[in-house]
C-alpha cells in the first residue's frame, strides 16, 4: 500500500485545513484522476490530502478490501499530521464497501466514478426492476438474462445499450457470483454521502439526468475531466517515440493504443499490425504480448518484464514498415503523443481517460476499438452522440479483420468524413472541455462546491 501526500501552499492557511483521505484500488486507470483529483483539492481548493493506493499481480479480492481497509485506520495518524482533521473519505468503485470504515472514522463516504455518468447511471439504476425485466424479455421469451434481452436498455439522454454493449459483470448469469457482486456494488453507491464523477454536461448532456425514481440517492457532482495533461518533467520530450513524430508530416500519424490494461490475441494482434501496414500510413503502437484469455490482461500489472523480440508480430511486419512505424513495448507518453501536431487519429480501446485525454489534450477524433468493462457503451457514444470517433466494424466474435482496420483508418485520416465532421467536432468539444475546467466552468464550480464543504466539516473537533 502506497502513500502519497501534497506538498503544501505556498501560502499558509489561517486556520487548520481539512483533510481528504482519497483511497483508490490498484489500476492505473483510476489511480490517474484521482491523482489529479487530489491535487486539484490541494492547489485550487487549500484542502488537505492523502491518496492511498497499491500495486496488485490480480484482481482485487475481499481480501485486498480488508488490507485496504487496515491501511485507512492506520493511515489516520498520517492525516492528521500538521493538525488537519478528516473530512472526508473518498472511494472508487471498489472501495464503496468501506462505509463501515467511514463510520468508524465519523466521516462521510463519497465515491468518485472514474468512468462516465451513463456507466454510473447504468449502475444506479440496475437494482430497478425496469432493468431487470429488460433481462426478462429475452429474444424467446424465456432468457432472463440480460445476454439474451432483445431490446436495448434506453437510459435517459444516453444512446441505448445493446445486450453485446453491456460490462461482463451483466453479461454473465444472474445467479453467479460475479453478478451477485457486480449487484452489491451497485447497491453500496446508492448508500454513499455523494458522488463525484469524472465527466462534465459539455461531453454527455445527459450528466444529472434520468433520476426521476431516484431521488434518495446521493447528489452527484460532475467534477471532470480530470485528466493528466501534464508532461512529465525531462522525459515525454526525450522518449524516442515523440523525436521520431518530430519528424513526420503534420496529422499524418495514427497512434495506436490500448490502455494500461487492455491486450489483444495474437489473432487479433496480428490483423491490427497488417491493417496498419495495409492502410499506408505513419503509426505509432505502443504495443503488448498478447494474451489469449482476457481482454484486460495488464488491468491489475498482471503481465510482467518487457520483451525484448517483438516475436508475436506478424512476419516481416517490422522490416515492411521500418521508417513508416514506431513500435514500442515501453511506457509510452501518451499526453505528449496526442498533443503532437503530427498526430492525426487514435485507435483507442475507449477507456475513459484515454477518451478524455484525447479530446482535452488536442482534440484528436478517434478509431474506436473497444475490449472490456464499459468501453463498448462508450465507443457507441462516442460514435452515435459525440461524434468524434468512429468505431471499427467487428464480426459476430467481435473480431476486427485487416480490411476492417485499414478502411477506418482511411476514414478517419483521408477521407472527407475526417475533415469536415469529426476533426471540427473533436476541436469544438476541447475548447468546451476546457472551459469546464476554467475558473468560471461547470466542472471547476461542482468541485468547489463540494470542497466547501469539506472544507467546513467537522468543525467542532
Amino acid at each position: 500500500m502506497g502513500i502519497l501526500q501534497e506538498r503544501k501552499p505556498a501560502v499558509a492557511c489561517t486556520t487548520a485545513r481539512r483533510r481528504v483521505l482519497l483511497l483508490c484500488s490498484p489500476c492505473m486507470g483510476h489511480l490517474i484522476p484521482f491523482v489529479e483529483l487530489a491535487r486539484r483539492l490541494v492547489s485550487d481548493h487549500g484542502l488537505a490530502a492523502t491518496l492511498l493506493f497499491a500495486s496488485a499481480t490480480s484482481q482485487p479480492s475481499e481480501q485486498y478490501l480488508a488490507v485496504a481497509a487496515a491501511a485507512v485506520r492506520d493511515g489516520i495518524d498520517l492525516a492528521a499530521d500538521g493538525g488537519a482533521p478528516l473530512a472526508a473519505l473518498v472511494v472508487d468503485m471498489i472501495g464503496v464497501a468501506a462505509r463501515g470504515v467511514a463510520a468508524e472514522l465519523g466521516v462521510p463516504l463519497y465515491l468518485f466514478f472514474t468512468s462516465p455518468w451513463m456507466a454510473l447511471l447504468l449502475l444506479l439504476r440496475l437494482p430497478d426492476p425496469e432493468i431487470d425485466a429488460s433481462a426478462e424479455r429475452g429474444g424467446d421469451g424465456c432468457g432472463g438474462e440480460h445476454r439474451d434481452a432483445a431490446e436495448p436498455i434506453r437510459l435517459p439522454g444516453c444512446v441505448p445499450i445493446h445486450a453485446h454493449e453491456l460490462p461482463a459483470s451483466m453479461l454473465a448469469d444472474r445467479s453467479s457470483d460475479m453478478y451477485a457482486g457486480f449487484l452489491d456494488m451497485a447497491k453500496a453507491i446508492q448508500r454513499v454521502d455523494g458522488i463525484l464523477v469524472n465527466t462534465s454536461g459539455e461531453i454527455e448532456p445527459a450528466v444529472g439526468g434520468g433520476m426521476d425514481g431516484l431521488e434518495e440517492l446521493p447528489p452527484v457532482h460532475p467534477v471532470g475531466p480530470l485528466v493528466w495533461t501534464r508532461p512529465v518533467v525531462g522525459v515525454d520530450r526525450e522518449h524516442e517515440c515523440v523525436r521520431w513524430l518530430d519528424q513526420q508530416p503534420r496529422g499524418s500519424v495514427v497512434y495506436v493504443s490500448f490502455g494500461s490494461g487492455g491486450t489483444l490475441t495474437l489473432q487479433h494482434t496480428a490483423e491490427l499490425a497488417l491493417g496498419l501496414e495495409l492502410s499506408q500510413c505513419r503509426f505509432v503502437w505502443a504495443v503488448k504480448r498478447p494474451h489469449q484469455s482476457l481482454a484486460n490482461g495488464t488491468f491489475f500489472g498482471t503481465q510482467k518484464g518487457e520483451d525484448v523480440l517483438l516475436d508475436f508480430l506478424p512476419e516481416g511486419f517490422m522490416e515492411r514498415t521500418r521508417g513508416a512505424g514506431f513500435v514500442t513495448q515501453s511506457w509510452a507518453p501518451q499526453t505528449a503523443i496526442l498533443e503532437h501536431p503530427s498526430v492525426g487519429c487514435f485507435v483507442t480501446h475507449c477507456g475513459w481517460n484515454s477518451i478524455l485525454e484525447s479530446v482535452v489534450v488536442n482534440g484528436v477524433p478517434m478509431i474506436a476499438c473497444p475490449l472490456y468493462a464499459e468501453q463498448h457503451m462508450n465507443a457507441t457514444m462516442l460514435e452515435v452522440q459525440v461524434g468524434v470517433a468512429v468505431r471499427a466494424k467487428v464480426a459476430v466474435d467481435r473480431f476486427t479483420s485487416r480490411e476492417e482496420v485499414a478502411t477506418a483508418i482511411q476514414r478517419v485520416m483521408v477521407g472527407e468524413e475526417a475533415d469536415e465532421r469529426m476533426r471540427k467536432r473533436a476541436s469544438e468539444l476541447k475548447d468546451k472541455l476546457v472551459h469546464a475546467l476554467s475558473k468560471d466552468g461547470s466542472s471547476t464550480h461542482a468541485l468547489a462546491k463540494i470542497a466547501n464543504v469539506w472544507k467546513h466539516a467537522n468543525k467542532d473537533k
